[in-house]
């Protein structure tokens, strides 16, 4: 397949969109092919794939944003709140983070309801992994204050040298670990959250 072959095969499948939109494609992937050699030209072609499948996504596309021009404001919303997540677009800030556990309220409330017995299973399942991330989360956290506990009971209990050694250097060892196990952590979550941005 060469260069008119792949433009002609793209026009052919885009003709159900409208005009504008089929020109503002078409111009697109014309301009991918400006300036090359023939043998550049293979290469193209290669990259951007078959010209029927690229022609399905632009319409596929299309398709949605008609559907997303006739939902009201409410749905547009939720929507475009959903493709973010989706994208990986979400933003950290108090008004996503409420939507978000409203949308989970009403998906434990409303929707698990009607799945009926599936639904115990469903809900055990999210509240499983709910419970695994916060452990996860907070263990830096919980092993901290293990530690600031140990030293406080050996500050305490000074007096008594035999039983304050133990829990001072357990207390220690803590505090320290729970900064290696943050850190860690962060880490792991960064990486993750790059991974699932891409």
């Amino acid at each position: 397949m060469n260069k008119e072959e792949f433009l002609s095969v793209l026009e052919k499948e885009l003709e159900v969109l409208p005009e504008e939109k089929r020109k503002k494609a078409m111009s697109y992937y014309k301009a991918c092919f400006d300036s090359v050699d023939k043998l550049s030209e293979q290469a193209i072609i290669f990259k951007l794939g078959s010209p029927k499948l690229i022609a399905n996504n632009i319409i596929k596309e299309h398709q949605k944003s008609i559907k997303f021009e006739n939902l009201s404001d409410n749905k547009k919303k939720i929507f475009s709140f959903l493709e973010n997540i989706k994208k990986g677009n979400y933003k950290f800030n108090t008004k996503n983070i409420i939507i978000a556990i409203i949308l989970i309220l009403i998906f434990i409330f409303f929707v698990l309801p009607l799945l009926g017995n599936i639904s115990v299973v469903l809900f055990a399942i999210i509240c499983a992994v709910f419970g695994v991330i916060l452990a996860v989360i907070l263990l830096p956290l919980v092993v901290f204050s293990i530690g600031v506990g140990l030293v406080f009971v050996s500050i305490f209990s000074i007096w008594d040298i035999k039983n304050t050694f133990l829990p001072l250097i357990l207390g220690i060892i803590c505090i320290i670990s729970s900064y290696f196990i943050g850190r860690f952590m962060y880490k792991k979550i960064k990486k993750l959250y790059l991974k699932l941005k891409v």
